[in-house]
């Protein structure tokens, strides 16, 4: 008998087993597949459902002459076989323009093409097709294509967090610039942030972990930097509430005085410039903040006519709630342009890279991205991950997947609008969790158990490669965890840098691997914001606060301390950080990267995973104010062991300021 429910989980990559953390095989259950296939909006009620549904999708495929997309090199003739004879029409990338036309029997010929994603139509006896025609270059941009000895150094730090003690409540775009002008000084060339994503005036259970955005083609403007509330009480924690209720009120002050101001001003035509090039998109956004403040952050509970985008329901609310939407386009163009700045301050410091930029995996599932017209992103399942050592059940994220279905179908669009977006203030970017090119793991709504589901790698590498080189922005590839074979080799071929993490890269003696083991084509660093600071590795920081919150029993405890006693000992010093530091300067890799936490000492991590309200995610500011910065004895340390392994950028060395005695080591 014919399993038609495996038969169509094939036909769209979703995954009927597969293999765990322990190497073990893991069947997904029928009912799992079942509910993964409706999340994509397979009609699969029935067997006969599934059974006629499969038989679709295999004739449509079946009675394609040529693949949903096609991938050649830019500039360079290509040569397809077809699968019957077509009457043909290149049309160029967001255009009708033609490229290109023709007839063609058993085999198609294109021209050199330009870079871009251009909409091949096929006339066949049976009708009309669409294939995506991906004219990608060789590689993403990398270090080589502008610096002739391509090492380098930079910092990773909590945007939020870089606060300057108390000039501000929350970080600002204005003082990542400043903090990034003051690393370069000492000769590092980027300067790495969490998500810049918009995050959205209501959130449920008001989240502020940057990494559940509510639209990652918009950018959060809790970060537009205002000045700080001179009556609030120091701390080493942001206060969220306190600092966005002043954010916000200063903000609609400058709105107001903006609103003022002649239409033929400078400001007014440089704001209409920024909302015709972000168009419609930004409209719609501007539309779900204000629907969201009188329906909820969920748009999903909202009344049926604003869930479908009824034409004239939001015709009516463009114009009751016109001053609300007005400002919140007016505050995206003041965070476009204070981002900007920051780029620009961080290389007139000195920086060749500057801004390192986080793409998220994804938006929450009831967030502005999931509503807008036309996405790609489904709400009936949550991205997540299957069970593992730090997550024994398994991990559901809260966030919204992509169809590989509707990717497809829109010709990729949506993904390369997205890495536009991020690239746009960015010398380089990370796209987080980057497995997601190749597969995501997906755990339907109401479910425990879910299954993986596969992606057009080829195509999405074929996107990133092309935005990369418009944006001439490196890219970055997150790839830590359950890598499937040949994805880590795939991403290289692509010209994406990997992620190499110390503290993960240990020796059969407990301590860490050799500085040449690690991958040249990647950014090398001990930690991340999910893991142990330097000093709180050491010190076994994470164990004790996870058996702290009842994470982990106190044999578990014991366990991790001996193994960090361990680790310690094979460096055979009692300055851990600075012998990190000097091992990942020594790297292979071309660019490492240096926690502002650990140049600090600081012992806890940004974010425990596991916890939510036991420990304080996403609060802490940096430990670093910007004179501290100026005269760090440790930055002056750390800058000399970079220069001296060729790493450092020689407009910073060469300042006449306290690292003079180390300027022979720039390039």
């Amino acid at each position: 008998m014919t399993d038609w429910l495996t038969h169509l989980c094939a036909q769209v990559g979703v995954h009927t087993r597969y293999r765990g953390f322990e190497g073990q095989t893991v069947e997904v259950s029928r009912e799992t597949q079942l509910a993964v296939l409706r999340a994509m909006g397979l009609d699969v009620g029935t067997d006969a459902n599934v059974r006629a549904t499969f038989e679709q999708l295999k004739a449509q495929d079946s009675a394609r002459p040529l693949p949903p997309e096609v991938i050649v090199q830019a500039g360079q003739p290509a040569h397809v076989t077809l699968a019957q004879p077509v009457e043909w029409y290149l049309e160029a990338e967001d255009t009708d323009t033609s490229l290109a036309s023709g007839q063609a029997f058993e085999r198609l010929s294109l021209p050199a093409l330009p870079m871009g994603i251009h909409r091949l139509r096929l006339l066949t006896q049976t009708g009309e097709y669409i294939s995506w025609v991906l004219s990608r270059p060789k590689r993403a941009v990398q270090l080589n294509d502008h610096l002739a000895e391509p090492r380098i150094w930079g910092v990773l730090a909590a945007l939020y967090g870089l606060t300057d003690r108390d000039t501000a409540q929350i970080g600002s775009y204005d003082l990542l610039g400043k903090y990034a002008a003051a690393m370069a000084a000492y000769g590092a060339d980027f300067v790495g942030v969490n998500p810049v994503h918009a995050m959205g005036n209501l959130r449920p259970d008001d989240v502020i972990s940057s990494y559940s955005p509510s639209h990652r083609g918009v950018l959060n403007t809790w970060h537009c930097g205002t000045p700080k509330n001179g009556d609030a009480p120091q701390s080493t924690l942001v206060d969220y509430p306190a600092a966005l209720s002043q954010t916000g009120k200063v903000l609609w002050t400058q709105f107001d005085a903006f609103a003022k101001v002649s239409a033929q001003a400078p400001e007014k035509q440089a704001y209409r410039a920024f909302e015709k090039q972000m168009g419609q998109p930004l409209h719609d956004y501007a539309v779900f903040e204000a629907l969201s403040t009188v329906y909820g952050a969920d748009w999903r509970d909202w009344p049926a006519a604003f869930r479908g985008h009824d034409p004239k329901t939001l015709a009516g609310v463009a114009v009751r709630h016109a001053d609300e939407i007005a400002f919140t386009k007016w505050a995206q163009w003041q965070a476009d342009v204070q981002l900007a700045g920051a780029q620009t301050a961080a290389r007139d410091g000195g920086m060749r890279v500057g801004l390192y930029l986080d793409l998220a995996v994804g938006p929450r599932l009831g967030g502005a991205e999931t509503w807008a017209k036309g996405t790609s992103l489904i709400t009936g399942a949550t991205l997540g991950a299957p069970p593992d050592p730090l997550g024994p059940l398994g991990q559901s994220w809260g966030l919204a997947p992509q169809s590989p279905v509707k990717c497809r179908a829109e010709g990729y669009a949506g993904f390369a609008r997205l890495l536009r977006a991020i690239m746009r203030h960015a010398g380089m970017i990370r796209i987080d969790h980057v497995l997601g090119l190749m597969r995501s793991f997906w755990i339907p709504e109401g479910a425990q158990e879910g299954t993986y589901v596969s992606y057009p790698l080829d195509a999405l590498l074929a996107v990133v490669a092309i935005e990369s080189v418009r944006n001439d922005a490196i890219v970055v590839g997150e790839d830590l965890g359950l890598v499937p074979a040949g994805l880590r080799e795939k991403l290289a071929a692509s010209g994406i840098y990997g992620l190499d993490v110390l503290q993960y890269m240990r020796d059969p003696k407990g301590g860490f691997v050799p500085p040449s083991k690690t991958r040249k084509l990647a950014v090398c660093g001990f930690a991340t914001h999910d893991t142990p600071t330097i000093t709180g590795f050491f010190a076994a920081e994470d164990a004790r606060a996870r058996h702290d919150v009842g994470g982990i029993d106190a044999q578990t405890l014991a366990d991790t301390r001996a193994d960090r006693a361990c680790a310690l000992k094979t460096l055979r010093t009692d300055e851990p950080v600075t012998e990190i530091h000097r091992h990942l300067a020594r790297s292979n890799a071309a660019m490492v990267a240096i926690q502002l936490d650990d140049i600090a000492r600081r012992p806890a991590q940004q974010n425990l995973p596991g916890t939510v309200d036991s420990y304080p995610n996403w609060r802490f500011k940096s430990p670093l104010t910007l004179a501290d910065i100026a005269t760090s004895a440790p930055l002056a340390e750390l800058a000399k062991d970079m220069a001296a392994q060729n790493r450092s950028n020689p407009k910073g060395m060469e300042k006449a300021d306290a690292l003079q005695d180390c300027s022979d080591h720039a390039h």
